[in-house]
């Protein structure tokens, strides 16, 4: 049997280059997000200014949430800090010769012109204490420690961008107004890499701890250990020591985390990349797989019904066809890992570009991703051949044969069912935002949209006739004869066709569902920012923040009538649902809460945003949070915040601009005060009536002088930290998509090449009864033009409803945001690939001899 496969496979290679290169292409995407997936778990760049420490002690970078007996985790998006208490505990462990509490705080070099000093390539500076220069391979080549208030010492690199030496002094921008220091001494990095990725000031103990801002935490504990002990063993020690703590230990590749909170934060969003689209991914290549598959055996149809009329027995056909599934599939699969390692960089590199990646972020390559991905390859080729090969053995022997030469009039049963099915479900998500306000709905009807597009693919024969029916009297009266022949071919071979057309469905419409949803949001959110900021001024800075203390001196201003700080982060708040927690992340802001009506207008539906200063276990909710939540004005809900802690706050107000400024709104102290944020990204100014507006204008930039890299932006608007988040977010998600547009685009050609070259007999035996080869083509062109219309119209009608439940439940607007120019984008370049992908091949089809062609096998 199996030399029967290698001859068939042989014999008809042109047959089966369609299932190769379906297979190919879904190992080489499928291989990609692995690496991506891998890479999020992996480190991304070496361990520096912990390159001496054997282990290094963190703070749990996740919490638990149970109800019951059930229990669920989520990881933390930020660094969170350790108790300061515990260097002393870690420093009695056996093997421990030194436990040292390390800070890290935002820390730029000013120069005399009053503009933050930022090296070539933007690298940040970072504040730490001159304790934890041991835990690094730092040299000192002059000068002394840090040791008093006032001193510092500098990494070499950041001496010669200052222009400074020992003894000379240095402008700082840190969490506090901006000063001056003295340089009492000067440290080389001498470790991997080469250049810091955050070149450290060291600042004296006392001081580091005041820049810090909380004395009862340090953001780590590095660990030297004593000559000859195996840091897996001391980590373990460690962490037997300090059970019941909630903290993180880490050795070798790990420690990079700690050090580079950046990079944790990229590792976590390759993570959420990967899982949000992994199973759409495979889920797609299962699809395309299986119809190549499909459509491939159903052009030999012929051959496989005279191969049961002479006795094949059922076993045996499914044998055959199992056995070319793995010959095709084994292959295909594992060269479509080879390219994976510069398909990735290119990623990388991209992901890097809009920010999301550090553009020194390296990816992790390893064989875990490639066996996943010959075996989904291989076991979806077998699946998809099973099927194929089920429905070639449940003919009569008898019937096979003279049912080979025409199509099944109807689809089966099972087929039928399960598309509908399908539909119907997808329409019940999809409706969902109009009776549920809360995010289980917003995100239920984009589900929807997509099981709707997968439905359609798989009722498609029948919607290709229906369709075909209702453009047969505009075709026929524009195209006359060849119309009619048009038709008639796209109605006699509706299953044909809508192999071909399947796939142009599922590439306009999946791309429709997966980029208009962001677009709506994010249009959205722009639109609520602009409109919910009333302040007069916006200031933001290029030091990476506004220290806190700005907010106090900006409001004593003359003419300033209220100021108030914003930050923004990411949080979580659960729920009981069921017996079971769930668990929901939000983007949030800390402001300030004092005249805060004067400054934000977001749009409060119950409640008062004025109650948010009476107290930081307040919190303020969008409507679609307090949906989901289950909580109006007066009742609790639970907050687990950036570091993990957990607080029972109370509902002092209801908005509708949640889009624009995050679902939850906190007091700036809370905030501040749980996460790693030392700066606010913004300060919010509004002027007094009757206030001269150019004199406060001129007030502020003088308070750029104590504040170095302070930005004001006139009359509001979005600050530009907040822009830079909203287009990597909007970007970050998208960018994958073109891998997965991309290899359905391949999908699109392959299946059309598949279908017209399987047409090369009815093209000669057109010639031979008199049509000319511009009439085939013509013929072509018009059908052509029937398949396109029929997809764009397909493609564009599906996710519509979706679309418009998603902006109704986000936005409360029926009309989604799709931007024309992406729109004609997407379309234009699915119909030119596809008519590129039946003509071309009809051209040359046409070059052969009819009566050569006649003779061809199928």
């Amino acid at each position: 049997m199996f030399r029967l496969v290698l001859k068939t496979v042989k014999e008809r290679k042109s047959g089966f280059v369609g299932a190769f290169v379906a297979l190919f292409g879904a190992s080489v995407l499928i291989t990609a997000f692995g690496a991506i997936l891998q890479s999020g778990i992996g480190s991304g760049v070496p361990v520096q200014r912990y390159g001496a420490a054997a282990v290094v002690v963190a703070g749990k970078q996740e919490f638990l949430v149970t109800e019951g007996r059930n229990t669920k985790t989520r990881s933390l998006p930020g660094p969170v800090g350790v108790a300061r208490s515990l260097a002393g505990t870690t420093a009695s462990v056996p093997g421990v010769r030194r436990a040292v509490a390390d800070l890290r705080f935002p820390t730029e070099l000013v120069g005399k012109d009053g503009e933050i000093l930022k090296g070539d390539d933007d690298r940040r500076t970072l504040g730490t204490t001159w304790a934890g220069s041991v835990l690094g391979p730092f040299a000192r080549v002059g000068g002394r420690g840090a040791e008093r208030p006032g001193e510092v010492v500098l990494e070499k690199s950041l001496a010669d961008r200052a222009g400074v030496a020992t003894g000379g002094t240095v402008r700082l921008a840190t969490t506090r107004a901006a000063a001056e220091f003295k340089v009492v001494g000067v440290v080389a990095y001498q470790g991997p890499g080469g250049t810091l990725r955050s070149p450290p000031v060291f600042f004296s103990d006392a001081q580091a701890r005041e820049l810090y801002g909380r004395d009862d935490q340090v953001s780590a504990i590095g660990v030297l250990a004593t000559k000859g002990t195996d840091p897996g063993e001391l980590a373990d020690r460690i962490g037997k020591k300090l059970g019941g703590t909630p903290v993180d230990i880490y050795t070798g590749d790990g420690r990079s985390g700690v050090e580079n909170p950046d990079v944790a934060a990229a590792r976590g969003r390759l993570k959420e990349l990967a899982g949000s689209l992994g199973g759409t991914v495979i889920l797609i290549t299962m699809l395309v797989v299986s119809s190549t598959l499909a459509l491939g055996v159903h052009q030999r149809r012929r051959e496989l019904a005279l191969l049961r009329a002479v006795g094949a027995t059922p076993r045996q056909i499914h044998k055959m066809i199992a056995g070319e599934a793995l010959v095709i599939s084994l292959p295909a699969s594992v060269l479509g890992c080879l390219p994976v390692v510069p398909a990735a960089e290119v990623l990388r590199g991209a992901l890097s570009l809009i920010g999301v990646v550090p553009g020194d972020f390296a990816f992790s390559y390893g064989p875990v991703p490639m066996l996943a991905a010959v075996a989904i390859g291989v076991l979806t080729a077998q699946v998809a051949g099973f099927a194929v090969a089920r429905k070639v053995v449940s003919i009569r022997p008898v019937e096979a044969l003279s049912r080979s030469g025409t199509e099944e009039p109807t689809l089966g049963r099972a087929r039928v069912v399960f598309g509908v099915l399908l539909l119907v479900l997808g329409l019940a998500a999809s409706l969902l935002p109009l009776f549920f306000g809360s995010i289980f709905a917003v995100a239920g009807a984009g589900s929807g949209g997509l099981v709707m597009v997968i439905a359609i693919l798989m009722l498609a024969p029948p919607v290709v006739g229906r369709a075909t029916r209702l453009l047969a009297r505009p075709f026929q009266r524009r195209f006359g004869t060849l119309g009619r022949l048009a038709v008639a071919n796209t109605r006699a071979n509706a299953r044909r066709l809508a192999a071909g057309i399947g796939p142009l469905i599922l590439a306009i419409g999946f791309a429709s569902v997966q980029l208009f949803i962001p677009t709506t949001t994010s249009e959205a959110a722009e639109e609520q920012a602009a409109a919910g900021v009333i302040a007069d001024y916006t200031l933001s800075s290029d030091a990476g923040g506004v220290p806190p203390a700005a907010t106090e001196d900006i409001r004593r201003l003359p003419g300033v009538e209220a100021a108030a700080g914003t930050v923004r982060i990411k949080l979580f708040a659960s729920r009981k649902l069921l017996d079971s927690p769930e668990i929901f992340d939000y983007d949030a802001q800390g402001v300030t809460p004092r005249k805060l009506d004067r400054l934000l207008d977001l749009q409060v539906d119950k409640g008062d945003l004025a109650g948010l200063g009476q107290g930081p276990d307040t919190v303020a909710l969008s409507d679609g949070a307090a949906s989901t939540l289950g909580a109006g004005v007066g009742d609790r809900v639970r907050l687990h915040l950036p570091d993990g802690a957990r607080q029972e706050a109370r509902v002092v107000a209801v908005y509708r601009r949640g889009l624009g400024f995050g679902d939850v709104t906190l007091p700036h102290e809370a905030v501040i005060a749980h996460s790693s944020a030392r700066l606010d990204d913004s300060v919010l100014v509004r002027l007094a009536p009757g206030a001269d507006k150019q004199q406060v204008a001129g007030e502020l930039a003088e308070t750029s002088r104590k504040y170095p890299g302070l930005k004001v932006m006139d009359e509001g608007g979005l600050p530009v930290a907040e822009q830079r988040t909203a287009s990597a977010g909007l970007f970050g998600s998208a960018l994958p998509l073109v891998l997965v547009f991309g290899y359905i685009a391949v999908a699109v050609a392959n299946t059309l090449v598949m279908t017209t070259l399987g047409r090369t007999r009815e093209f000669a035996l057109l010639r031979l009864v008199g049509a000319t080869p511009e009439q085939v083509m013509r013929m072509m062109r018009t059908e052509t033009l029937m398949v396109i219309l029929i997809a764009v119209v397909a493609g564009t009608v599906v996710p519509l409803l979706p679309l418009m439940t998603v902006s109704l439940g986000l936005t409360s607007s029926p009309v989604p945001y799709i931007p024309p120019l992406l729109y004609l984008a997407i379309v234009a370049a699915t119909s030119a690939l596809a008519a590129a992908a039946v003509l071309l091949p009809t051209r040359m089809a046409l070059r052969t001899r009819p009566v050569d062609a006649i003779g061809m096998r199928e």
